[in-house]
């Protein structure tokens, strides 16, 4: 029996469109060994049906905004530890799992055995790869690749046998996956992932980022803008109501950056690598509205109100170091 490639993907536009299909007709060679499944949010071009043995697709692209379930990020020097879940856009955690959760479903309908998970944009190298990690999973549940540096896991591509897994993986619980999220340090699903595949004393191999890609580009589309000034934040301090916006130019561009808050205007521009910026905006019981340009591009529209403001604190803090 044939076992199954399941890409995730989201394309609503041509450009994306176009990168899905590449994906799909490298992965031609091998559908003598592997049936090829596209699940996502979008529709794909018709020329990538004849591509595919099997499509799913579900519109509901749901991002999550709320404070308490966005990646987390830290900030450190001398003075300060700033903790903000606003630095990356809105969450695609429960968009990504629910395609993994319908794979899941389909698998053991199916009565696949093994079952690779790939981001359309992936930069498939060599397709060896997916030969090579379906013989590991003869003697492993689950595939996944680590940054030799830090450990950090990637979900570009990982893979998986359907061997014990609990009855309800079975079962689609979006308030579930949202409370794992919530009870997570991180709120990053690279984090969460291994986990959910290493249950019921589920095996796992972590093998070295560099195998996945040697060259270090991993994904042809950037969807975090890793490219550009994210840490543009709004903060509150955790010992007073002030709010503080702060910038840090990670980067090295020259950026232009105007906040507006509840219509008052604040200016920051930045050209300096490393260096990092920290502006009052105001109590935060006065403060029902932020929005963030930089160089004249709405980048972040914040809104705080009663039911919103202490979990606003909670997550998105400037603490002093004594």
């Amino acid at each position: 029996m044939k076992d199954l490639i399941s890409v995730f993907a989201y394309c609503p536009d041509n450009r994306r469109k176009k990168v899905l299909q590449d994906l799909l007709n490298q992965l031609q060679p091998i559908r003598d060994r592997f049936e090829i499944m596209v699940v996502a949010h979008s529709t794909i071009s018709e020329l990538s049906y004849d591509l595919v043995d099997h499509f799913y697709y579900d519109s509901s692209n749901k991002l999550l905004v709320d404070f308490d379930v966005r990646k987390k990020h830290w900030f450190s020097n001398h003075l300060y530890d700033i903790n903000s879940t606003l630095v990356y856009p809105a969450s695609t955690h429960l968009a990504i799992y629910s395609l993994l959760y319908y794979t899941f479903n389909f698998s053991k309908f199916k009565k696949f055995n093994k079952v690779h998970c790939l981001e359309y944009d992936i930069n498939l190298n060599n397709l060896d790869l997916l030969d090579d990690v379906n013989s590991t999973l003869d003697n492993y549940d689950t595939v996944m690749f680590r940054r030799e540096r830090d450990g950090w896991l990637y979900g570009t591509y990982f893979a998986f046998t359907m061997n014990n897994f609990p009855d309800d993986y079975f079962v689609y619980d979006e308030e579930k996956i949202l409370n794992q999220l919530r009870n997570s340090k991180t709120k990053m699903t690279e984090c969460i992932t291994d986990k959910l595949l290493t249950s019921n004393g589920r095996t796992i191999i972590l093998e070295p980022l560099s195998k996945l890609d040697p060259t270090s580009v991993f994904q042809k589309i950037d969807n975090h803008m890793n490219n550009e000034l994210l840490w543009c934040v709004p903060l509150c301090s955790n010992s007073t109501d002030m709010m503080y916006f702060f910038v840090y130019n990670d980067k090295g561009g020259d950026y232009d950056v105007d906040v507006v808050v509840n219509n008052k205007h604040l200016n920051i521009k930045t050209s300096c690598l490393g260096c990092w910026y920290l502006e009052p905006l105001g109590d935060i019981k006065d403060i029902d509205e932020i929005l963030v340009l930089v160089n004249k591009e709405i980048k972040k529209h914040i809104t705080l109100n009663d039911e919103n403001r202490d979990m606003f604190r909670k997550h998105n803090f400037i603490k002093d170091i004594k």
